[in-house]
C-alpha cells in the first residue's frame, strides 16, 4: 500500500489498525512544520526539537482520542501549542532567543516574517536581513506565551483566524483580539529597540 497518497485520516485509520508505518508516514508529512512552529514558540532549535519530539509522543499515545471533530493537522497544532504553554507554565519564565546571526532559520520559504522578502538581496540587504529577523525573533520571544502562539500561527505561519481559533480552543472574537494585543506589544518591543529602528531606516 503506497501511505504517501493516503489522506491524514486514511493514515491514522490505517495506524490504529496496527500499521506502524501509517504513524511514520504522519511524522514524516508534518515534522518539517511542526519544528517550525515549535522553533517560533521555544526561540531555539534544541528546545524547538524537544517540544516538537514531545508532541509527536502525546499525539502517538493518544491518537485514539482523535475523532475527526478538527483536521488532523488541527489537532496536531493544538498538541503543539498546548504542550509549549504547558511547559511555560512549569518553568514560569520566557526563554530569550539564543541565536547567532549565523543560525540557521527553519521555514518552508527561507523567511521569518513577511515583512522581510529574499528577493536578490545585495550583500549589504542581507546582512540588515539577518539583523532585523534576529532582533524580531527575540522580541517574539520576549511575548507573553499566549501572544507568542497566536502571533506565531496567524502571522507567521498564515494560518487564518478560524483555524487559529480550532487550534486554540477560543473563539474568533478571543483569538482576533489576543493577536491584535499582541502585535501592538511587539510593535512596541521593537519601535523601543533603538537597533531595529536604525536598521528599519537604512533599509
Amino acid at each position: 500500500m503506497q501511505l504517501a497518497g493516503l489522506t491524514d485520516e486514511h493514515l491514522v485509520e490505517q495506524f490504529l489498525q496496527g500499521n506502524m508505518s501509517a504513524f511514520e508516514e504522519l511524522v514524516i508529512r508534518y515534522e518539517q512544520k511542526v519544528f517550525q512552529l515549535a522553533f517560533r514558540l521555544s526561540g531555539n532549535p534544541d528546545d524547538a526539537s524537544d517540544l516538537a519530539q514531545e508532541a509527536f509522543l502525546k499525539v502517538y499515545k493518544s491518537l485514539e482520542q482523535w475523532r475527526g471533530k478538527a483536521t488532523f493537522s488541527t489537532w496536531l497544532y493544538r498538541i503543539v501549542t498546548n504542550t509549549f504553554l504547558d511547559d511555560m507554565r512549569k518553568r514560569k519564565r520566557r526563554p530569550l532567543v539564543a541565536l547567532s546571526l549565523d543560525a540557521s532559520i527553519p521555514t518552508e520559504d527561507g523567511e521569518v516574517l513577511r515583512e522581510f522578502p529574499s528577493t536578490d538581496p545585495s550583500p549589504e540587504q542581507e546582512y540588515l536581513q539577518r539583523e532585523l529577523q534576529q532582533i524580531v525573533l527575540t522580541a517574539l520571544s520576549e511575548l507573553a506565551p499566549d501572544y507568542r502562539v497566536v502571533l506565531a500561527l496567524r502571522d507567521i505561519q498564515g494560518h487564518t483566524y478560524e483555524e487559529i481559533a480550532q487550534i486554540t480552543q477560543l473563539n474568533i472574537g478571543t483569538v482576533k483580539s489576543r493577536i491584535s494585543r499582541a502585535r501592538a506589544a511587539m510593535r512596541k518591543k521593537l519601535l523601543e529597540t533603538e537597533q531595529y529602528v536604525a536598521l528599519v531606516r537604512q533599509r
